[in-house]
């Protein structure tokens, strides 16, 4: 699980919640609205380069990202395999910016932090009919899931490995999409039956 990092208070940490998820959001909309090679490899400079900043632990870090930059892996070797290494490229830099940047995010923020802060950005929305509770409520879910799905990423590619598919993307995304079906169906049952109600 994600554990926010207080071993050294940086310039990272001071930053407001609700800046580093503007931020957050703003990056991994531009990452994916360029096709320049040479704005996302300045992106992904910037994302390897944010956490060492931050003086965040190395192998804390390393083993929260690990199982996606296996994913990424799968993902990139798969294009290479077809044949085209710009793809390959473009893939592994949009999705590794994002996870850099949300794990500098989650290691330097409390949640509630971040719950607090989308609380009050989508409270002029309550005219509209959103329930900022609720969508706060989302995210704490959604961050507490990271750890969960990297875990059943591992679980899927160890079974795989031992039936000698540890080269098909699809074996693993397949799968993985099937249990987190799975779990959020389950999720919302639970929820359903505590009476929960944003409130």
């Amino acid at each position: 699980m994600f554990e926010i990092c207080l071993t050294r208070i940086t310039w990272l940490h001071r930053i407001p919640a609700g800046v580093k998820l503007f931020a957050l959001a703003a990056a991994g909309a531009a990452v994916f609205l360029t096709d320049d090679v040479r704005i996302l490899g300045g992106l992904v400079a910037f994302a390897a380069l944010l956490p060492l900043s931050a003086w965040l632990p190395a192998r804390p870090l390393f083993r929260q990202i690990a199982p996606a930059l296996v994913l990424i892996a799968a993902l990139a070797a798969f294009h290479l395999v077809t044949g085209d290494p710009r793809d390959a490229f473009l893939v592994s830099a949009r999705l590794g910016t994002v996870i850099l940047l949300a794990a500098a995010l989650t290691f330097t923020t409390r949640v509630s932090a971040m719950v607090d802060a989308l609380e009050r950005v989508l409270t002029p929305l309550k005219c509209i009919g959103v329930d900022p509770a609720k969508a706060g409520f989302t995210l704490a879910l959604a961050i507490r899931f990271i750890p969960v799905l990297f875990t059943m990423i591992a679980e899927i590619r160890e079974a795989q490995r031992a039936r000698g598919l540890e080269g098909s993307v699809f074996a693993v995304v397949m799968p993985l999409l099937v249990r987190t079906l799975r779990m959020a169906d389950d999720l919302a049952e639970a929820i359903a039956a505590r009476g929960y109600d944003g409130n």
